[in-house]
């Protein structure tokens, strides 16, 4: 079933990051820490989304902000340079949102989950020396030039 899962979730964030946000992704197995992947980015900005029914849990995403701005932009149709703050937390928010439902309706096509409302993670959880307090399965996401990462927690 983890494998299914984490499956889906890799089919989902690919689905989601390079169709919606014009943003080429490849989702690597590693074996290290959320710490080493994600050590020489800067600021990050996070979002998570909790869901219910046969399975419940939630899945979070872990984005430079740079990437913020560049998804964004590409997102809102505007020059990385005409972004907001707050339309980049938006964007990271609505990424999960994405991501969430897709992955659930991979899970089942039927509907019988419940997807909750993405929020912002407390950017104190997303300092390099607390990222290994994440718990849950994690995704180690590459672009051409940053590297993010997503998890999801089931139980």
């Amino acid at each position: 079933m983890r494998a299914d899962i984490m499956k889906k979730m890799k089919d989902a964030i690919s689905n989601v990051l390079e169709t919606m946000f014009f943003l080429p992704t490849e989702i690597l197995d590693r074996d290290i820490s959320l710490q080493q992947w994600l050590a020489h980015e800067k600021a990050l900005l996070g979002s998570q989304i909790r869901f219910l029914g046969s399975l419940s849990g939630s899945t979070y995403l872990l984005v430079p902000e740079e990437v913020a701005g560049e998804i964004t932009a590409n997102f809102l149709g505007l020059g990385e340079g005409e972004v907001t703050e707050e339309q980049k937390k938006d964007t990271v928010k609505e990424a999960i949102n994405m991501i969430g439902g897709q992955l659930l309706s991979l899970l089942d096509s039927e509907g019988a989950f419940r997807l909750g409302i993405p929020e912002l993670m407390d950017e104190g959880e997303l300092g390099v020396e607390r990222l290994g307090e994440l718990e849950g399965d994690v995704l180690f996401i590459e672009t051409e030039s940053n590297h993010l990462a997503a998890g999801i927690r089931v139980g």
